[in-house]
């Protein structure tokens, strides 16, 4: 009985493209800014960030 192995990649991009500030919400642009310092604030006091562990470990 033959064995077959079969592995696909399949990567898709939906739209691509430069969104500048008049485009977003203020909302937005706060939510982003507290992700990002969030993120750098983590890196100071040397936790590693929970979204890259999990991104390779799939």
């Amino acid at each position: 009985m033959p064995i077959v192995i079969k592995e696909i990649h399949i990567r898709t991009v939906v739209e691509r493209r430069i969104v500048t500030e008049e485009d977003v919400s203020e909302e937005i642009i706060r939510k982003i800014e507290n992700r990002v310092v969030d993120k750098l604030s983590a890196r100071e006091n040397g936790q590693p960030d929970a979204r890259r562990q999990t991104r390779r470990n799939r």
